[in-house]
């Protein structure tokens, strides 16, 4: 009886050691594989709308993603009472390569190039409406994808 447990700890410590090595071997290799490509640095230029120009007002450097409102946490602070506190996000999107923006359910809509949009690929020089405000989408050349508006979500 004796030499039974002892064999069975011994299988245990083992197998203690076995998981442990193979949990080890799985951490080094995931950290061994390539890492995933960085965001391109791309900017969101606020423009004037004086009605006959469109001269730069203030520029927002975006790494990843970007909030757009009036919160003041906001990345992109947009003083306009027609914004959401949160109105809407421009993100990168590694799987696609590719700059979107989302409507965070804004009373008044996010516009792209004039188009009321939930969720919209981006593409440089791509203007965005934000209540009274007004957006220029620029990629820093890193892409150069087509404008399509994904389909509606079902409510």
């Amino acid at each position: 009886m004796e030499f039974a447990l002892v064999a069975l700890r011994m299988l245990l410590v083992i197998a203690l050691y076995a998981f442990l090595g193979a949990l080890l071997w799985a951490l080094l290799r995931e950290r061994a594989s390539p890492p995933m490509p960085a965001a391109p640095t791309s900017r969101l230029m606020q423009l004037a709308d004086d009605g006959t120009s469109s001269r730069e007002v203030r520029s927002y450097a975006i790494y990843s993603a970007a909030w757009i409102g009036r919160d003041p946490n906001c990345l992109v602070c947009a003083d306009d009472e027609f914004a959401s506190a949160r109105h809407a996000q421009v993100l990168w999107r590694a799987e696609d390569q590719a700059w979107w923006i989302e409507d965070n359910l804004s009373r008044n809509g996010t516009f792209v190039n004039g188009q009321r949009v939930m969720r919209c690929r981006l593409k440089d020089g791509d203007v965005i409406g934000i209540g009274r405000l007004r957006f220029k989408f620029e990629s820093n050349g890193a892409q150069e994808h087509t404008h399509t508006p994904s389909p509606p979500t079902p409510t």
